[in-house]
């Protein structure tokens, strides 16, 4: 098996654990059940990872990989700033619902030095935001907003609305809630003249994707 086919299997297993195990406590869990939420056995497991440790660092390692993801924060001219805010509107759903709050809570009890990589990587991407809605003011496409106060509405109420009691007791479904709150930050963010030609079809399949694949998991 060469580096590359390696690195990936080890990306492979990395993402299933994250998946199925974003309700307990990373750090605490045992190789046994890191080794069943991968779907390999512990011995398997060791061949690709050589501890705990090495685990937990490639976890973070995903998290800050996601975070600075390219395909959304590469500025190129002929780059269209909605694109990038719908992808954007992505990547915070899939943020808050693989890492909950008491994954940072987590990290940052038990393995200061890796949340600090997390901190890090939330301020890269924090930054990135920024600078994406500057861009969109400048063009006359945004609204000037507080990127400060944009990012915590996803974290506030994209939490909100993964938690199934929440949606139990409002009598809401997942898709329409998520659809929902969609459609209320593009009003807030977009100018008229653009809202009226907006594709939301990116948006609509991806929420469709993410509740057949997952509203099991909530």
């Amino acid at each position: 098996m060469n580096d590359n086919q390696r690195d990936e299997t080890r990306r492979t297993m990395i993402y299933r654990l994250i998946h199925r195990a974003r309700k307990e406590s990373l750090t605490s869990m045992r190789a046994e059940d890191m080794a069943k939420c991968m779907d390999v056995s512990k011995v398997t497991m060791y061949k690709y990872f050589s501890s705990k440790d090495d685990i937990l660092a490639s976890v973070i390692s995903n998290f800050k990989d996601y975070l600075r993801n390219e395909d959304i924060f590469s500025f190129h001219e002929d780059d269209s700033v909605i694109d990038r805010y719908q992808k954007t509107f992505e990547q915070s759903l899939m943020i808050n619902f693989y890492f909950p709050e008491h994954f940072f809570e987590d990290f940052k009890n038990y393995h200061p030095p890796l949340y600090e990589e997390i901190v890090d990587a939330q301020h890269f991407r924090f930054i990135q935001l920024e600078e994406l809605y500057r861009l969109g003011s400048e063009k006359g496409i945004f609204h000037p907003v507080n990127a400060a106060i944009f990012v915590l509405d996803d974290q506030l109420i994209l939490r909100r609305i993964l938690d199934p009691s929440f949606l139990i007791r409002h009598n809401l479904l997942l898709q329409s809630a998520l659809m929902d709150y969609y459609n209320m930050q593009k009003r807030k963010l977009l100018k008229d003249k653009y809202l009226h030609n907006l594709d939301d079809s990116p948006i609509e399949e991806t929420v469709r994707s993410f509740v057949t694949k997952n509203s099991r998991y909530l």
